[in-house]
């Protein structure tokens, strides 16, 4: 018979400041998930939500702190966790069709429609949108603004879902309380299981720090597309300094014209900061792609978004049609930006030199919450992790003006 927790665990059991928490039989811990709810409550000093391999939450977490932390939740017998840095943010999976918003409860039968405001048509969508999923949904509560990111493996048959488009049709979509609206997100190179982001496993956050109440629940969507007057391979945006270093290939140009460069402090409002000519059809292949770069030396402080306008040959007397590419975003926020490379790492991490202004602090923190390596300076050298087994690791910098800053780092052999 399964284990209904029902209440809110204040006091929790810690070992070297991580939650040591799981089910006997390595399965779920289940809580309530209708009113009043039941929470399972991770305090601050928690820095890794993992309960042990195939354990996880089915239903509602909280969490102290606004330390990035992955919610290790589900429903049905499927792990689908997510990931805010939002002081007490709550949340939990349903993995149903939102537009029926019914899930099972463990204590036998079905709850009613969940949560409050469902069930969620999957058929109103805003423009950008051609579908949300029709499998899963998270209900995600907070006041602070937070990037959310989202997982999916199989089940959620995210190809079926761009039509097989590739990954880069796949966004986050929260329900504004009469239609699915789109948040502009990025696949997630390391995904939240500790692996690269493919079709059958990953993750995508969010571009912009959004106050989780802002919508009912969260899914994935897919984006809707236009005919590219390119096939565009790439596009991807780094800093290099204090400049934003933008780079793109094509793999085909038919009837192209050039590219206009754009640029955001928001991801709403855009204004042209370049132009870059095509090179012409014919002379980007698949094997061999055309490869374009462009440099903005005068970014803004803090996020900088970017986007590429893909504009065919005017004919006819017609301004030539265009296309968009996916967004980009670059940031600058008034201390040095942190370049961590390689990452997957094998043997050494580096970063870049300018982390030296400023930097009080560095550590290398593992999927059990253990710190693996600490140090008030890093050297040219780097970080040796040959030693360390591999698995997904957190990078946390904290600056003397009290800023920080965290970086997944997959160790890989």
């Amino acid at each position: 018979m399964p284990r209904i927790c029902s209440i809110i665990l204040s006091l929790l059991f810690f070992l070297d400041g991580h939650l040591v928490l799981k089910a006997q039989d390595n399965s779920a811990i289940f809580t309530k998930r209708d009113s009043p709810i039941g929470i399972v409550s991770f305090g601050s000093a928690v820095t890794s939500g993992v309960l042990g391999e195939g354990a996880f939450i089915d239903g509602y977490i909280k969490k102290s702190g606004s330390d990035a932390f992955i919610f290790p939740v589900g429903d049905n017998g499927a792990f689908r966790p997510f990931a805010v840095n939002s002081d007490q943010a709550i949340g939990a999976y349903y993995g149903v069709n939102p537009a029926v918003a019914v899930t099972s409860n463990p204590a036998g039968g079905d709850y009613g429609v969940l949560p409050e405001g469902g069930p969620f048509n999957t058929g109103s969508l805003m423009s950008e949108l051609i579908a949300v999923s029709t499998s899963e949904y998270w209900d995600i509560n907070g006041t602070s603004p937070t990037r959310i990111t989202l997982s999916w493996n199989d089940n959620s048959a995210v190809n079926a879902l761009v039509t097989n488009r590739g990954l880069s049709k796949l966004t986050i979509a929260g329900w504004d309380g009469t239609k699915w609206v789109n948040l502009p997100a990025s696949v997630d190179a390391t995904s939240l299981f500790g692996q690269p982001s493919t079709a059958s496993s990953g993750s995508l956050t969010t571009l912009l720090d959004i106050v989780p109440n802002t919508y009912n629940v969260y899914t994935l969507g897919a984006l809707r597309d236009g005919a590219l007057p390119v096939v565009l391979v790439s596009f991807t945006g780094v800093a290099r300094e204090r400049t934003s270093y933008l780079e793109w290939r094509t793999s085909e140009e038919v009837n192209a014209s050039h590219f206009e460069i754009e640029r955001s402090s928001d991801a709403k409002s855009w204004r042209k900061i370049g132009n870059v000519a095509a090179r012409g059809e014919g002379i980007a292949t698949p094997s061999a792609p055309s490869h374009y770069t462009f440099t903005d030396d005068n970014p803004l402080n803090g996020s900088n978004f970017y986007r590429m306008k893909m504009v065919d040959i005017a004919s006819d007397g017609k301004d030539g049609a265009f296309a968009y590419s996916r967004i980009v975003k670059v940031e600058f926020n008034g201390q040095p930006e942190l370049a961590v490379y390689p990452n997957p790492v094998a043997e050494k991490l580096f970063f870049s030199q300018s982390i030296q202004q400023n930097l009080a602090s560095a550590r290398l923190v593992d999927a059990a919450g253990r710190t693996v390596f600490a140090s008030r300076e890093v050297s040219g050298d780097g970080i040796d992790v040959s030693r360390m087994p591999p698995g997904l690791y957190m990078l946390k910098f904290s600056f003397t003006d009290g800023l920080s800053k965290s970086y997944k780092v997959l160790i890989s052999r």
